[in-house]
Formats: structure tokens, sequence, C-alpha cells
């Protein structure tokens, strides 16, 4: 069984994925950084929570704990409105890519970026997309320097919480709102909502996969798959394709 990191795990994909991790009988091990605990997470012996406030600078003493980790998925997010280039969505996933990559032999980064996201902005590009796309290219490049670091960009559309066990539930009034219009999304745009469960269930198959740049490509390529040129695996997973690997 395996180690693995997680951040953002206070948010909408986090909680879930802390979830699907702690749930899972191939993770033995979940290392959470977070600003501030963990509420979803204490108790469970299978998780620490790292308090860490500086996502921008990984000091010795921190990787040393996280030695052995086979992979991180970083949920670490805002709201697009909010999105700045110089911040957690772009320099706080490339320090973290960098810090991580020596931490096993092979090491799996999966980032989730968005639907939306581009690496060819135009004018009318929303800055959420630019940065993002921006991101994807440069965690990319960072496999040139580091021959064990693995790759996976991941663009899921809406996520649907409203399956989520670990969903907030502070905010009531909000919660059944959701509750009465994602079903009516659900019917009227299926394509693009992803449940937080399966995408949760894909996201930890891509942060433990040590297989083969050519088996990797063999098993997922097909729709909304792209495996990048060059270096060690580099995947770039469209809504699409999450759908279709997760089964929906």
């Amino acid at each position: 069984m395996a180690h693995i990191i997680l951040t953002g795990c206070t948010g909408t994909a986090g909680s879930a994925i802390l979830a699907q991790c702690i749930s899972s009988s191939k993770v033995a091990r979940v290392s959470v950084l977070s600003r501030r605990p963990v509420k979803q997470a204490e108790g469970n012996d299978k998780v620490t929570v790292h308090v860490h406030n500086d996502f921008g600078s990984y000091p010795d003493s921190l990787l040393d704990q996280l030695k052995g980790a086979v992979g991180c998925i970083w949920a670490l997010g805002i709201s697009t409105s909010q999105v700045k280039p110089e911040t957690i969505t772009y320099d706080y996933a490339l320090a973290a890519a960098k810090a991580f990559a020596s931490l096993s032999p092979t090491f799996n980064f999966v980032y989730i970026s968005g639907d939306g996201a581009t690496r060819n902005p135009s004018k009318c590009t929303p800055l959420f997309g630019c940065v993002k796309g921006e991101a994807e290219v440069s965690l990319l490049a960072l496999r040139s320097d580091n021959p064990g670091l693995r790759v996976w960009n991941v663009r899921p559309a809406y996520i649907d919480e409203t399956q989520n066990p670990l969903r907030d539930g502070s905010d009531i009034v909000l919660k059944k709102v959701m509750d009465r219009a994602v079903p009516l999304l659900r019917t009227v745009w299926p394509s693009g909502v992803t449940p937080t469960g399966p995408l949760a269930g894909l996201l930890e198959s891509c942060a433990l996969d040590t297989s083969s740049k050519e088996d990797v490509k063999a098993r997922i390529q097909g729709t909304g798959v792209t495996i990048e040129e060059g270096g060690t695996l580099g995947v770039l997973l469209a809504n699409t394709g999450i759908r279709r690997l997760a089964g929906l």
C-alpha cells in the first residue's frame, strides 16, 4: 500500500479525494498539507495533517516526513474570479512539484486544472483559463530536469459534490439549493457534470500509477485523453476523458 500527499482537503474536490483515500485499500498513509487543521481527518490514524503556511516553500524537515510518497493530488485552489498568476494557481503548484519530484523514484503530480483552461489563449480567454494553461505547460516542463516526475493535468467541468460523504454542510441554505439544482443540471448537461466520488477514484488511481508510459498510453488512450510528447509520462485529461475513464 502507498503513501499519498493531498492539498485542498477542505474544498469541494479535495474533501472527496480525502474520503476516497481514507476508504481505499490501496493507500496506507495520507499526508495532508493545510494551513489549518482539517476536521474531516480528525481521529483517523491513516491521515497526518501537516499545518503548513507557506505553499511556496518546503523545508527539509517537512520533506523528510513526506519521503516515500508516490504521488500528490493538487486540489488547492480558489474561486476562478480570484485567480492570480503569482499565487495558488501557478506558483504554489510549481513549487510543490519541484519539491516533491524526488520523494520517490517515480512520482505522480496530479494537478486539478479545469474545463476552460487553454494553452493557446485569445484576447477573450478568461484569466482563469490562461493561468491554468500556463501552469499545465510549466509543470510538464519540469519533467526534463526531474526524470522521475510524471505529470497529470486534469480538467474537470462542474464538480458535483451532492453525494460527497465529507461534504461541508455548514451552509444549510446553499446545500438545499444545490441538492435541488444539481439533479436538473445532470439531466440537461450530463457530459458537463462530474460527481466527486468517481472523480476522486480516478485521481487516486493516477497518483498511484507506477506503470510504464507505454502501458499507461495503451490503457487510457481514447476520447478526452492526450499523452504529452517528450520526457517522462505527461497526460492531459479533458472532462470527456475523465468521465470515460471513471465509467460515467
